[in-house]
């Protein structure tokens, strides 16, 4: 795992967002903490680790806590959450969890909406990041590109309130309305995202750097600001770009 690390080739001081499965990973000698050991011996202090920390069952709970709220999203980005100095952005759906510079910066503002003007997702736009997938294919490993749909305001999708309860690192609650951009899904039909229309252009357009691990598990990196400037380039010329209309099978 470390030469292939190496070999991504990340430059020193850069701001890495992290997806993993580790179930797709495989079995890796040491366990979770081996793991762990190797991402900090190839990404030193100058660099800022971040992961996603994302909470789906807010939808149902409709409570969210920064302290007490678990990530769904792996045991990496739980282990990753818990270290001393890591910092949680606050969102009952989207927070990541970050250390290093520039995480104080990745977590400290407050939007209300998951990919919107100020989120931890514009911010790692705005600072060039990178997504590194870990055994995660790129449905689910690379969430950022929510935020070129959201920021060209695709007609897909719509702003959907989730009023609740969402507290901050001192267990105050957050006087913010929060909110998604979803997709529409009604009774006859619902529009789906086609990722791998991107992701085919991704590759051919030298996007992506794609590995496999053990030569069978995927690990892909993408800058996400070239990555990002691209597709918001093709949905600015076709709105449903990465989407599509399909009609919803009657039971």
């Amino acid at each position: 795992m470390k030469l292939h690390l190496l070999d991504l080739k990340i430059p020193r001081y850069s701001t890495i967002i992290i997806h993993s499965s580790l179930f797709r990973l495989g079995i890796i000698e040491g366990g979770i903490n081996s793991l762990m050991n190797c991402i900090r011996e190839v990404f030193d202090e100058s660099y800022t680790l971040a992961v996603p920390t994302f909470t789906f069952k807010y939808a149902n709970t409709h409570y969210w806590s920064y302290n007490e709220t678990k990530s769904e999203t792996g045991i990496l980005c739980e282990k990753i959450m818990k270290l001393n100095g890591t910092l949680r952005s606050i969102h009952p759906f989207h927070s990541i969890a970050a250390f290093g510079p520039n995480a104080e910066y990745l977590t400290n503002s407050i939007c209300e909406s998951s990919f919107g003007a100020n989120s931890a997702f514009e911010k790692l736009y705005k600072l060039k990041a990178y997504n590194l997938s870990l055994g995660s294919e790129f449905i689910g490993g690379a969430t950022f590109c929510h935020y070129a749909e959201e920021l060209l305001k695709v007609p897909y999708r719509f702003y959907k309130n989730f009023p609740g309860d969402v507290r901050n690192i001192n267990d105050e609650k957050v006087d913010v309305n929060f909110k998604m951009y979803v997709r529409i899904i009604e009774e006859d039909y619902q529009y789906k995202n086609t990722w791998e229309v991107f992701w085919e252009d991704a590759l051919k357009n030298k996007l992506v750097k794609y590995e496999k691990f053990n030569n069978y598990f995927p690990i892909f990196l993408m800058n996400i600001c070239d990555s990002h400037d691209y597709l918001f380039d093709r949905i600015s010329k076709n709105p449903y770009y990465v989407a599509k209309k399909v009609q919803n099978i009657k039971k």
